[in-house]
């Protein structure tokens, strides 16, 4: 997404929204479309990426209005998009670091088929990731991914961003389901994670189809509860 025309703009926006240069509406899109020397279309999908993580909202015959911004400490975590990592890192303005715990194939047995939603038999990935941001071990991701429905990963990939390498292979994300819990911490959450004093983890269950209707992915990340901040943004279809 980052090389998309529409997203410099839209991080320009942004910078300008949180510095405040923007005090309560965007500029119409005639004026940004002349600053940006671009076409309307692109304007509108720069504003829309603000309004899906909630910095703006639109209001009929009055214009794009900005939203008044809450101070929160906490890492800010799009429920409702597909970038991970990423777009926790470009939404906090932070480092971010993933570290490769395991990488392997594996044959789902019984034990796991109660755990996962596949079958005895099959054979997927097994990646599990811990994510570090600003050099604090904060988030564990257990990934499995279906053997036959995506390419061949490595640890390099695995490192990087699997999503964007499985759309630079054609392999199109069309859905996902999610569900959202707070569980007690396991052994492997007291090793990797920073947790404090907690003795919970909030846990984001991911399932993730293709544009075929397949499920070719299901994640678990496992975080430090009280160091995220989940987010959905919702605006009334009235106004």
């Amino acid at each position: 997404m980052a090389g998309a025309k529409f997203y410099p703009i839209y991080m320009k926006l942004k910078e300008r929204i949180k510095n405040g240069e923007y005090e309560e509406m965007l500029p119409t899109e005639s004026v940004l479309t002349q600053e940006f020397n671009t076409s309307r279309n692109t304007i509108r999908r720069a504003i829309l990426m603000l309004k899906e993580e909630g910095l703006v909202y639109s209001v009929k015959g009055r214009g794009v209005l900005i939203l008044e911004t809450i101070a929160d400490d906490r890492w800010d975590f799009d429920a409702g998009g597909f970038n991970g990592l990423e777009a926790i890192e470009q939404a906090n303005q932070m480092e971010t670091e993933t570290k490769v715990l395991c990488l392997k194939k594996i044959i789902i047995d019984e034990k796991l088929q109660g755990k996962v939603p596949f079958t005895t038999g099959e054979i997927l990935y097994q990646v599990e990731r811990l994510r570090i941001l600003n050099g604090d071990p904060l988030m564990l991701d257990i990934s499995y991914f279906r053997f036959d429905q995506v390419p061949i990963l490595t640890k390099s990939i695995a490192e990087k961003s699997i999503y964007q390498y499985l759309k630079d292979q054609d392999v199109h994300i069309a859905a996902a389901k999610r569900r959202f819990l707070v569980t007690k911490a396991d052994e492997k959450d007291m090793e990797y994670l920073d947790l404090g004093t907690n003795n919970c983890v909030g846990v984001m269950e991911n399932l993730v189809f293709n544009d075929m209707g397949r499920l070719f992915e299901y994640t678990q990340s496992r975080f430090v509860p009280d160091r995220f901040s989940l987010t959905y943004f919702a605006q009334n279809a009235d106004l």
